[in-house]
């Protein structure tokens, strides 16, 4: 049984791709020429990792367009636990306006969760501090899109498991990043 972490998916959000997005300033854009072909992309890469038996962890900005768009990402997984710490774009999911919360194993803002041994705080949002950091606890987030530039923060044990900054475009395995957190600092960068 595997264990993966993604977040950003941003399934059906138009201005997101680049092809078809109104957006003036398109740098943030993913290199799509339709949403189809971004949605597709994203279900292939996550069905390709996750298997039915593994849980996966998606940290926020699951989908945009309403209920349809959250029950159809959620049926072309074949993965059956998943664990949303839902994010920004995540509200209707988050107030139940659809009653879409039955799709996952669990919906949260925040989790604070021990996962294959490792102490994870997994939050949409990167945060500066979180509990037991200068422990070693890991921190997990998603929401800049692997564009969060801050060389010194990225040294400690946190990590953007969007899937626009994983270089193959697909969750991380927490083997990966295991091996991430292994090479990087606990820092105390307050009080405690």
């Amino acid at each position: 049984m595997g264990i993966w972490f993604t977040s950003d998916t941003h399934y059906g959000h138009r201005n997101i791709v680049r092809g078809v997005s109104q957006w003036a300033d398109k740098s943030g854009c993913r290199d799509f020429d339709t949403v189809d072909e971004m949605n597709d992309t994203i279900v292939d890469q996550i069905n390709l990792c996750v298997q039915e038996t593994d849980t996966l962890y998606h940290i926020g900005d699951w989908s945009m367009g309403g209920s349809r768009n959250i029950a159809e990402f959620r049926s072309r997984l074949n993965c059956r636990d998943i664990h949303l710490v839902y994010g920004n774009h995540d509200r209707a999911i988050q107030t139940d306006r659809y009653q879409t919360r039955a799709l996952f194993s669990s919906i949260q803002p925040l989790m604070i969760q021990r996962i294959g041994g490792h102490r994870i705080v997994l939050c949409h949002f990167p945060l500066l501090v979180w509990e037991d950091h200068h422990r070693g606890v890991w921190h997990l987030h998603g929401h800049s899109h692997g564009h969060l530039i801050n060389p010194g923060y990225y040294s400690r044990k946190v990590l953007d498991v969007g899937v626009d900054a994983h270089p193959a475009f697909r969750p991380y395995s927490l083997g990966e990043i295991a091996d991430i957190m292994e090479r990087r600092t606990v820092a105390k960068i307050d009080h405690h």
